[in-house]
């Protein structure tokens, strides 16, 4: 039986709350392995090296998560080969068949270690692409040997979660990235200039960051009127209307009210007919006047009960200023890592290439004390060489100027 439109419309509320709120997460996981009838469920995130990045589980025994953190998600050939149709499909979604043939199952040393002593044997999953950090993703659901095999249906619902799951992903890897450096995301969207609104329920801005203020102060082709975003050209506002209508209901946990059907072709083994599929945002551009080149707009839900951006938002946009100048990457080390004036530019001497001593004859120092101050940089930055320290600043956007 086709998950209701009512359900769909929970999941998701629980997924975008989850993507702002990490504890939420297993509340997710929770719901999706009921829906499907599942007796076990998980979600891993796999680096581009192999390692596990991130595991999540539902009815897994305690002692078999850490078995395959620490040594079975290396040996997984079921998720090899999902992640090797991804890479032909660009994601792939369906049961264990699709992707692997009984007989080689049997004999794999996932099945005979990890899942046939848990008694199970039903699998369907999802390898997400389109992530970012250039991570993979697995969505799984496992039933027990005893059970019934895994149904269209069920292909269904991950086809219809896939593209939520992955903008939920990305999203809450963008903010645990910021949480990680300051509890105070207000404060760190506006030490990193980042253009950034909240909207709430009815699509009316609820904060801004300083930002999007300066950006859409300037009345360039998108401003702010009457409370609301309003784009200057007809055929842009309906685009935008649109956008942000489907986010703030699918935030909101109401995603049927702006539901659209499309086509399940391209999902494997879910089937021909027409799959309900709430909007969930999406990316689109602004004229404006030359020389000004089209500013990029992002949109997406945000449902969460941690209020971290205004009273309650149901969801962001996001403006990128192709003609903005960057933030100097000494204005981001200073809000990420709270290096002194001093530290940034050494650490800025020594990227471009300079000895630690010449860097310290630049600054009119004496070695011992660029040494000192060198440590504190590696202390505060997590980095234990410079070669480390390198990465770190050449991987932030903008220039080294202070």
């Amino acid at each position: 039986m086709p998950t209701s439109a009512k359900t769909v419309s929970t999941l998701l509320g629980l997924l975008y709350e989850a993507s702002a709120s990490p504890a939420q997460w297993p509340g997710f996981l929770s719901a999706v392995s009921a829906t499907a009838g599942s007796s076990a469920s998980y979600f891993v995130l796999v680096d581009a090296h192999g390692r596990c990045n991130f595991h999540l589980n539902h009815g897994f025994d305690p002692e078999w998560t850490n078995a395959y953190t620490a040594h079975y998600h290396q040996h997984d050939l079921v998720l090899e080969r999902y992640v090797a149709a991804k890479e032909r499909h660009g994601e792939w979604i369906g049961t264990r068949q699709s992707v692997i043939a009984e007989a080689e199952y049997f004999r794999s040393c996932i099945y005979n270690e990890f899942i046939r002593p848990q008694g199970q044997l039903h699998l369907c999953a999802a390898a997400l692409g389109g992530l970012d950090g250039e991570l993979n993703g697995g969505l799984g659901m496992l039933r027990n040997e005893d059970d019934k095999p895994f149904s269209r249906e069920t292909v269904a619902l991950m086809a219809m979660l896939a593209p939520h799951l992955k903008r939920a992903l990305n999203t809450h890897r963008t903010l645990s990235e910021a949480r990680s450096q300051n509890a105070e995301l207000r404060h760190s969207v506006e030490a990193l200039d980042l253009a950034v609104m909240s909207l709430d329920g009815c699509g009316r801005v609820v904060r801004m960051s300083a930002a999007a203020e300066a950006l859409l102060g300037v009345r360039r082709g998108i401003a702010v009127e009457g409370g609301f975003l309003r784009g200057s050209v007809a055929t842009e506002q309906a685009r935008l209307a649109e956008l942000i209508a489907g986010a703030v209901a699918t935030g909101q946990g109401q995603g049927e009210s702006v539901a659209v059907r499309r086509s399940t072709d391209s999902a494997t083994q879910a089937g021909s007919g027409p799959l309900w599929t709430p909007a969930h945002g999406g990316a689109m551009v602004i004229s404006r006047w030359p020389p000004s080149r089209p500013l990029r707009v992002v949109v997406t839900p945000f449902h969460s009960s941690e209020v971290l951006l205004g009273d309650r938002p149901a969801a962001l946009v996001f403006f990128s200023d192709p003609d903005a100048r960057p933030a100097s990457r000494a204005s981001i080390l200073r809000a990420l890592y709270g290096l002194t004036p001093t530290e940034c530019r050494l650490a800025g001497l020594l990227v471009e290439g300079l000895a630690l001593g010449t860097a310290a004859e630049q600054l009119k120092m004496a070695a011992d004390t660029a040494r000192f101050h060198l440590k504190t940089i590696f202390r505060k930055t997590g980095a234990r060489r410079q070669s480390d320290l390198m990465r770190l600043v050449l991987g932030l956007p903008g220039g080294l100027a202070a």
